[in-house]
């Protein structure tokens, strides 16, 4: 929380000495954003804390394998069904272009053309990084899935083994 803090006062401060350079202020908050996003990524290079980047070609066969199911559904569906916590994980394991893309449209409501201000791209390169980025995302969930189910399974075979090895009575009581 405290660097939550820091970085927002970091950017207030930027905010601030640079108030010369906001050519138009109906664009504030999309100008502010672009400002704490610089913050955030110049502190998280500053303490080296890089995060693993999960392969895209699984995250995109996962996908494939969700959009082949019985169980097609759109990705607003789908988002309808999962639970903040979820996504936010989700959203941690993909590349950053692509999960800042789909965070400050799909979550923080911004416009395309806000989100190119703010990330510094053309917005042609927004409407991909989000596209892909819903589809990485979608991935994401389905192996996270997938994996917490065979996790599950292995735990209940494990433990039908260890019941099935006479505890049935005559134990501690």
């Amino acid at each position: 929380m405290a660097d939550a803090e820091d970085a927002v006062q970091e950017a207030c401060g930027r905010a601030w000495l640079g108030l010369d350079e906001l050519r138009d202020t109906t664009r504030v908050r999309a100008w502010l954003y672009r400002i704490l996003r610089g913050v955030l990524s110049e502190n998280e290079e500053r303490s080296a804390r890089r995060r693993q980047l999960v392969s895209i070609t699984r995250l995109e066969e996962a996908h494939e394998e969700l959009i082949a199911s019985e169980n097609d559904m759109v990705f607003e569906e789908v988002a309808a069904k999962l639970s903040g916590e979820e996504v936010r994980a989700a959203l941690g394991r993909l590349p950053d272009d692509f999960a800042t893309a789909v965070e400050l449209h799909d979550i923080d409501g911004f416009k395309y053309h806000e989100i190119a201000e703010i990330v510094g791209v053309p917005i042609g390169t927004v409407m991909s990084r989000i596209s892909r980025g819903r589809r990485l995302l979608a991935g994401t969930v389905m192996a996270s899935r997938t994996a917490a189910r065979e996790l599950g399974a292995s735990r209940d075979k494990r433990d039908a083994k260890r019941g099935g090895a006479g505890t049935s009575g005559g134990g501690i009581r």
